[in-house]
């Protein structure tokens, strides 16, 4: 099979791809979950794109709540004030991450504002929305309510501290009259994924469904609403809406909130969250959708990044990773493969320095920048820099192509599963067949006249192909091989030809830690 018949199947042209990280609390710095969760979705965001898709990337703050008061009150500062210095170190961390999103949203725009407060009023003339006195157990950290059989030994049953009982006046959402609708729609696989979670949801959440507090009048660092001025939005509520509110913003055309969550859109949604705060994404924020007339999307949760003695990360432990300092010692690339790589989508992933630096060493050297280094090397020596052209692919060459086309394939297939550490993997295989391959030819033995241009021919094309796989994971050495080849990466592969191509030297990609 020559590398030229890759791509069977065109890509359908005209196809949407809508992804969104949650909207991170902003009162601290960003940690490596953070960094993970936002990964992810910059992974899969930047592999639509080079499959031929439009897509549309979301991220951003979530800025109101009592937390966040009582924290700048702390601090002697304004709410706004507070968050804003703190949302500066959020885009940063972006930016070191190489994270390419199209939108930073913040609840306290004006645009979202407005848009939550006209949600509200439409609930509320619907019937979706009635007022009465909530009287229930409260986590402030977690910005939660729960019944009495949710907690775990009397306390919070997400993040184990203590809950305060709360009594006030309230709007409520009647969540539970959608009991059926939300059971039926987690049952049958639409919503949530990994489709293990689905059993621990509904035990632990749908088979007690209340309807949900949406407001709060016991502090003031919210959205006010316009029926009622002592209420302001609870933070979910608020928070949630940021999904849809992005669209009001017009920052990209084609791009309307009714053209995407509209009940006959065909633009895939993907929302990427921590498994901490399934239950709203998976419960409450489709339910929300079905009230206003739109389609659930897909929820991925994945799990947590623990230490490697397999403890959560948190302050109270100190054992909580900066992911700047991290990329300062090693680099964005090795960061993002390794959260990609070695933590399987959907469970708790290990981290630590020592496994971060196996990571880099047995992989991203030993296997992918030596095949760069070596390749460049052989083509620098026998050939002047300039790419030969194949004068004969015999049967090693056709097998190993044939090999490459079922990995792109796996691999696609994987990356739109959300199989994202399975993916790269995949991607990695691919790399090994084309070392292998040097391994079988031995290049250095060789000379034109036995197949020398062939080979170096292969590897250019094989590299150029591997690079296109991995570079939603390695954004920054991808695109100096691009520059090398002079060709931008696309995963479509048909008619790969760099004969005559002058493309010099490349250096080291990546070198070995000590």
């Amino acid at each position: 099979m020559r590398p030229t018949q890759f791509l069977k199947k065109k890509v359908k042209m005209n196809k949407k791809f809508y992804v969104t990280t949650p909207i991170y609390y902003p009162n601290d710095k960003l940690h490596i979950g953070h960094a993970y969760t936002t990964t992810l979705a910059d992974y899969i965001n930047r592999f639509k794109k080079l499959d031929g898709y439009e897509t549309y990337f979301v991220t951003g703050s979530d800025e109101h709540g009592q937390k966040i008061e009582d924290r700048a009150n702390e601090a002697g500062k304004e709410p706004l004030e507070f968050v804003t210095e703190i949302i500066e170190g959020f885009k940063n961390l972006w930016v070191e991450l190489g994270i390419e999103y199209d939108h930073f949203i913040r609840t306290t725009d004006e645009t979202h504002k407005e848009f939550c407060k006209n949600k509200f009023t439409e609930l509320l003339n619907n019937d979706f929305i009635y007022k009465g006195e909530y009287s229930g157990l409260y986590c402030k950290p977690d910005e939660s309510f729960f019944t009495e059989t949710q907690l775990v030994d009397g306390k919070c049953p997400e993040c184990g501290r203590e809950v305060t009982e709360i009594k006030e006046e309230s709007y409520f959402l009647k969540i539970s009259e959608f009991q059926n609708f939300i059971e039926e729609k987690l049952k049958k696989g639409n919503i949530l994924f990994p489709e293990s979670r689905v059993n621990e949801l509904i035990n632990n959440f749908v088979n007690d469904l209340q309807d949900l507090s949406i407001t709060r009048t016991s502090f003031d660092w919210g959205i006010q609403i316009n029926e009622d001025q002592k209420h302001i939005l609870y933070v979910w509520l608020d928070a949630l809406l940021n999904y849809v509110s992005t669209f009001e913003y017009g920052l990209k055309d084609g791009w309307t909130a009714d053209s995407v969550w509209g009940k006959d859109s065909e633009v895939e949604i993907l929302q990427l969250v921590g498994k901490e705060i399934t239950r709203f994404h998976s419960i409450y924020w489709p339910i929300m959708l079905e009230m206003i007339g739109y389609r659930e999307p897909k929820v991925l949760a994945h799990g947590w990044i623990v230490s490697d003695q397999g403890d959560k990360m948190s302050k109270s432990k100190g054992n909580v990773v900066d992911p700047i300092e991290l990329i300062k010692k090693y680099g964005k690339d090795s960061l993002r493969f390794y959260l990609i790589n070695n933590i399987e989508t959907g469970k708790d992933g290990k981290f630590s320095e020592e496994l971060l630096i196996e990571n880099i060493n047995g992989i991203i050297v030993n296997k992918f920048s030596n095949l760069v280094s070596r390749t460049s090397a052989m083509n620098k020596k026998y050939f002047d820099g300039i790419v030969p052209k194949a004068s004969n692919q015999t049967e090693v060459e056709n097998k190993l192509w044939k090999t490459i086309n079922k990995l792109v394939d796996e691999y696609k297939e994987q990356v739109n599963k959300y199989e994202f550490s399975d993916s790269l993997k995949t991607a990695i295989r691919i790399v090994e067949e084309l070392n292998g391959y040097i391994d079988i030819t031995e290049p250095w033995k060789i000379t034109v006249e036995e197949g020398l241009d062939t080979v170096i021919n292969t590897l250019i094309k094989g590299i150029y192909v591997s690079t296109a796989v991995l570079s939603p994971a390695l954004v920054e050495s991808s695109k100096k091989i691009s520059d090398w080849l002079q060709k931008d990466l696309k995963l479509d592969f048909e008619n790969l030809d760099f004969d005559g191509i002058e493309i010099g030297e490349i250096e080291h990609l990546f070198e070995r830690i000590k």
